[in-house]
């Protein structure tokens, strides 16, 4: 027989794998839980902003057609419709500017925003 001091090494790998998986699950969840935490964070901020900009659930925010806007220029890239009549334009979202004159370009920008310098804005063409 061996000396007691000896350990059976299947014993050790045994004993050591238990907590190996704790602690991996451990870490596991704590990188987990504030991804999980901050997705949920920025869609509450998305629908506040919403709010604030006038998005009344599936209807969207509504502008005149008339404004010189961005979500009423040709160059802005964001989902938005015409009402019937032609005066009014429906928008669900963000859009992005894709006009390399303009100081905003390539950004992301609600419908209600407006270039500080007007030179940008170009009447969106759907508007006739």
């Amino acid at each position: 027989m061996q000396n007691n001091e000896e350990v059976d090494p299947m014993n050790d790998v045994t004993s050591g794998r238990r907590p190996f998986i704790l602690k991996t699950c451990a870490v596991m969840a704590a990188a987990v839980v504030p991804t999980v935490i901050g997705s949920a964070n920025a869609a509450a901020q998305e629908h506040h902003h919403g709010k604030m900009m006038g998005y009344s659930g599936t209807e969207g925010y509504v502008l005149p057609a008339s404004t010189k806007m961005c979500g009423a220029c040709d160059n802005w890239g964001g989902p938005r419709r015409i009402s019937r009549d032609g005066k009014t334009i429906t928008f669900t979202g963000l859009g992005w500017c894709n006009n390399p004159k303009c100081p905003n370009y390539q950004g992301m920008s609600g419908p209600d925003h407006m270039c500080q310098e007007g030179a940008c804005w170009r009447k969106w063409g759907a508007l006739g």
